[in-house]
């Protein structure tokens, strides 16, 4: 016999992937779009071996990256949530820190349905947010766009990303500061002697996997 809970999680299951695969692949077919109408309005297309030289490049990274952060992410995201993140993109910077917070926040585990939940609402929140923020800057910054290009505040826009990162990560390690010891330590090798490959990633994860089950076994850490 399957109780209610359960097949109401089967219904929930199947709607999330018919809906996610529908929207994954209409945002496949818009994004080709663009350069296909380029092609047939105006013959704009690239020499085909330049072509496949950059998507097989592309691929080499973003393959082995994209497996790597799937496995990483489902545990807090779930499958409403991965489909949510890798259609509407910023995932690492917005969508995960969005989905950890509600999560803490309501006091549900990752790995759950009332987690997976929470960090669907979360992340649909952090969506209409951002989109009205990009819009309404956008609007702002068009009147004064020429004076941002100014060389003065160059270094300033070069450190955004490290301030972002350099935020949520902050976060994340004073919660559990032992966790962040071996990935950090692997990421500063990589940087010192200039390693940064296809398989970075996936290996900062699974080191940090293995180090976190090592921890825990020993007691260091509580689940």
């Amino acid at each position: 016999m399957i109780d209610n809970n359960t097949l109401t999680s089967q219904k929930f299951e199947k709607k999330v992937h018919r809906l996610g695969k529908a929207t994954i692949l209409t945002g496949i077919i818009l994004s080709l779009l663009v350069p296909v109408l380029l092609w047939i309005i105006h013959g704009v297309f690239p020499p085909m071996k330049q072509l496949l030289l950059g998507i097989g490049t592309v691929s080499s990274f973003m393959i082995p990256l994209s497996i790597a952060e799937i496995l990483a992410f489902y545990p807090i995201l779930g499958s409403s949530g991965i489909y949510m993140a890798y259609t509407t993109g910023n995932i690492a910077n917005l969508k995960l820190p969005s989905a950890a917070i509600g999560m803490e926040v309501a006091n549900v585990k990752p790995s759950t349905k009332e987690g997976e939940v929470i960090s669907t609402i979360a992340m649909a929140g952090s969506v209409i947010v951002s989109e009205i923020i990009l819009v309404v800057g956008v609007i702002l910054l068009v009147p004064i766009s020429h004076k941002l290009n100014n060389p003065l505040l160059k270094p300033a826009f070069e450190q955004i990303l490290p301030a972002l990162f350099g935020a949520l990560g902050a976060y994340y390690i004073l919660k559990e500061w032992k966790l962040a010891i071996v990935p950090l330590t692997i990421g500063i090798i990589f940087s010192a002697f200039n390693l940064q490959t296809a398989i970075s990633v996936p290996i900062c994860v699974l080191c940090s996997i293995i180090a976190a089950k090592f921890l825990y076994k020993k007691g260091k850490i509580k689940a």
